[in-house]
């Protein structure tokens, strides 16, 4: 069984897929995938505008309803040391010469969800960001926090990985 989580670009890609349907009903029936929900991710998608549409459809309630269709009651907790976890990713990939902002560039969510994955041990962490959560200094400073507390770094995958495991 794996035990996956989404960065949010992921959402944005599903449903931009012709057969978004047929890809949730994929996803939401394979019992060896189990994708879970984190309330920092569904926020972002909340930020998503109001009047943006993806055909006559609001792209913004397409992604919540996908977002919970696929973590349908699977929803992992934030807490404090999740937070300082990320805070310890962020503090090392500065030490690694990073130069993004923990707030003005939304890095701070990314360190985030790698820290939950940590936290709760999940398997694969999907996302196409290639800028800042998967940015060599930000996976090297991942590996190094994850080394010293005595934790497991997730894998990580990209949207098409997630394609050709589904076939979509």
């Amino acid at each position: 069984m794996l035990r996956v989580i989404f960065d949010t670009n992921i959402y944005g890609l599903l449903i931009e897929e012709n057969n978004i349907e047929k890809i949730n009903n994929s996803l939401s029936k394979d019992k060896e995938f189990i994708i879970y929900g984190f309330k920092p991710i569904r926020k972002e998608l909340r930020q998503t505008s109001k009047t943006l549409k993806l055909g006559k459809i609001k792209q913004r309630n397409l992604l919540l309803c996908t977002y919970d269709e696929l973590t349908k009651g699977k929803t992992l907790k934030f807490s404090r040391e999740i937070y300082s976890l990320a805070l310890n990713f962020y503090k090392k990939y500065r030490e690694y010469g990073g130069i993004r902002n923990w707030k003005t560039t939304n890095i701070d969510v990314d360190f985030i969800i790698v820290a939950c994955a940590c936290y709760y041990k999940l398997d694969i962490v999907i996302s196409n960001d290639t800028k800042t959560m998967l940015n060599p200094k930000s996976l090297k400073a991942y590996r190094a926090i994850a080394l010293k507390e005595a934790l497991r770094v997730p894998n990580f995958w990209k949207y098409n990985d997630l394609k050709r495991r589904y076939n979509f």
